[in-house]
This record gives structure tokens, sequence and C-alpha cells, in this order.
């Protein structure tokens, strides 16, 4: 354990072993700890299904006693909208009696009846009956036989969750983000299903989220010219950090590509006149919300149970501004980047298992992302 500790102090600090990359026993400590206690993006339908209908989780079952199943770290769920109280609410899809999943797909109704022996449930979890057992106080039904409901949260069209208790309130981290965002128009947000919105990666989840905190490798990777780091102006790169969360940002050489100023809050006004080219969000552990002008791309690395070396990536966009979405891959390289980025990761995965990876060290000009993101899990890991 004490290679998977990573010091606070960027002078000093050594990144996470490389075994922290490849070995399952880490990435099951990881599944009980980090991603048990974190606000998780739940995921969105994907693929053919986005395509016959690209609303929102919360859109989509807005009928009381509309319900739909949906996998969050390959554990089954379900969503269900109240019947008398609206509330939208996710609980395990395994029935409390031997376990049957008691939401195959998706449904209405006012009760749901487990197809196995039929045991019945409310719209709110609260286990009402089943043949061959007679209510009883303290026999049947007892507490653990209604459904356990897990805490859940919005931010514009996304919904959150978490599996176990959180670390921290959701709202100050939706804050930090809201706040940032001035009068952008998050309420006109509208998907766009995309080809690739759901592919296995290379890597391990902790390498494509640490490739995403790390500004220095933008000159590299995404070198120019016709790269990223020839439609931003690398100088004025910012990473600000905080607790949970972190903000990327910097200037576009071509002012077509950035913001209009007056939609974003003012510490972001440049007196030379340049305009922000994107605002890219970190969510700990593995969520990225990217903010560009024409509305928001969201990558989750999320990890495969019991496979550490591979990532099942997330990657979807909504739009405000079709006209501007339609040029996402000339101005702002969405494609080029994404293409950069996985093969790069492909490469580092190589080089962590060849026995000659070293625990390394961070710029302390450079690196306070990655040295933020390897502290974080190093923190995570131990219960902090």
């Amino acid at each position: 354990m004490k290679d998977l500790i990573v010091s606070e102090d960027i002078a000093k600090a050594e990144g996470l072993a490389a075994r922290a990359f490849f070995d399952p026993a880490v990435l099951a400590l990881e599944l009980e700890t980090i991603f048990q206690t974190r606000w998780l993006l739940l995921p969105e339908p994907s693929g053919a299904d986005a395509r016959a209908d690209s609303r929102p989780w919360v859109e989509r079952l807005k009928q009381r006693g509309a319900r739909a199943p949906v996998s969050l770290l390959e554990k089954p769920l379900f969503l269900q909208r109240g019947w008398r109280d609206a509330k939208l609410r996710l609980l395990p899809n395994v029935c409390t009696h031997a376990w049957y999943p008691l939401a195959p797909g998706p449904g209405r109704g006012e009760r749901l009846v487990c197809a196995q022996h039929g045991r019945q449930f409310d719209a709110a979890g609260k286990c009402l009956s089943q043949p061959g057992f007679a209510p009883k106080a303290g026999v049947f039904p007892r507490a653990c036989d209604h459904l356990a409901e897990f805490p859940t949260e919005a931010l514009g069209p996304l919904l959150f969750a978490c599996l176990g208790k959180p670390a921290s309130p959701f709202g100050r981290i939706a804050g930090l983000v809201e706040e940032s965002l001035g009068a952008l128009p998050v309420e006109r947000l509208e998907r766009r299903p995309q080809a690739g919105d759901l592919r296995e990666l290379d890597g391990n989840w902790k390498q494509h989220s640490w490739n995403y905190m790390d500004k220095f490798h933008v000159q590299f990777i995404h070198k120019a010219p016709a790269g990223l780091a020839d439609a931003i102006d690398l100088n004025s790169y910012r990473t600000e950090l905080h607790e949970g969360a972190s903000l990327q940002w910097a200037y576009a050489k071509d002012p077509e590509s950035g913001f209009d100023p007056d939609l974003l809050p003012a510490r972001f006004r440049d007196p030379k006149g340049r305009r922000v080219f994107a605002l890219w969000w970190f969510l700990f552990p593995n969520l990225t919300l990217n903010f560009y002008p024409w509305g928001l791309s969201v990558n989750v690395y999320e990890p495969i149970p019991e496979r550490p070396d591979k990532t099942l990536f997330r990657w979807y966009a909504w739009s405000w501004d079709d006209k501007k979405f339609a040029a996402r891959e000339s101005r702002w390289l969405s494609d080029q980047v994404d293409a950069e980025d996985v093969e790069a990761m492909a490469q580092v995965r190589r080089g962590l298992r060849s026995g000659s990876a070293p625990r390394g060290r961070f710029s302390p000009t450079e690196e306070t992302g990655p040295h933020w993101f390897h502290h974080a899990v190093s923190r995570g890991l131990r219960g902090a």
C-alpha cells in the first residue's frame, strides 16, 4: 500500500505505482472505496436506443409510475418515477426474495411484480406482498424486504447517483460548475447521439483521467500545426483545483472559436479581447464536462470490474447551437483530439506492464492537475 500513497507536496510527490493501473486488487479496492462514495453520472442510453429517443432520463420517465433498467459499474439498477409523489428514484434491480431482476425492460405501473415468485413492490420500492408469505409484524415484511433507494441529484439534463454514503454534498461540486457557466443556455441543451458514444478502450480508467488533467501533453500529443496546441493560446492555459473537481480553460487563437464574453462570468474576460476556447471540468473520480460554444461534451471513464487494463468509455454530446455543433471537428477538433488521446493511452498501457516503469515525479509548474488527481486517488483508497 505504501506505493499507492502520494504526497500532498508536489515538489516531493511520486505518482501512483505502475501496478495501480493493472493490478486487479487495486481496482477491487477502488470500487469498494472511491466509487462507493462519489457522485457518478448515471449512464445515458447509447446506440440505437439513443437515436430512437434522445431525451434524458428525467424526460423519458416523466409519467408517474414510469420505469427503466440502468446499469452502473455493472450493478443492476432501475429508475422508477413515483406513482403518488412523482419522485424519480434509483433502486436495485434485484428482488429482495431470491434476487431475480425486477425490471427487465421499460414499463409503467403503480406496482411492480417480480416474475419469479410474485413479490410485489409499490413505485417507491416498498414491499407490499408475496404469495406464500402472510403479513406478520417483525417477520414479513422486514426492513430488508423493501428496496433500498440510492441518492440521486441532477445537474442540467444529467442525472447523478451515489452507490453508498456520499463523501461530500452534491451541491458543493455542482455549484462550482454552475458558477462558471454564467449565462450559457444550459436549459437549451439537447442530446445529439453520435457514433462511438459507448466504446471499450485500452488502458485503466485512471490513465484516461490522468491524461485529461495533463495540460503538459497538449504541445506534444496534440501538437501544431493543425492540432489543439495550434487552436488555443497555450500560454493562457489555466488549471483551477478544488476539492472533488477541477477546471481547465484557455483562450482561443481564433476569436470565432471562443465563447461570447458576455455569456461567461467577468473573471474570464480578457483585456486583449481574447475569448475562452472551452471550459473543461473534471469531476472526481472519472467524469468530464466539456463546455464549448456549441454545447456540452461529456466523457465518462468507467472502470470494468475485474479488468483493470480496460476502460468503458461513454461519450455524450449535447448541443445548444446546431450550426456550431456541425463545426465541432473543424474548429474544436473533437474527433481528432479523442483519437490522439486513445492512441497515447494504448501506448502507455504497454509501458506500464514492461517492468521498466518507476514511479514518476510531477513538474511543479506544468503538472499540478495530474498531481491533484493522483493525490485524490491515493486519499480515496484510504477512505478519505
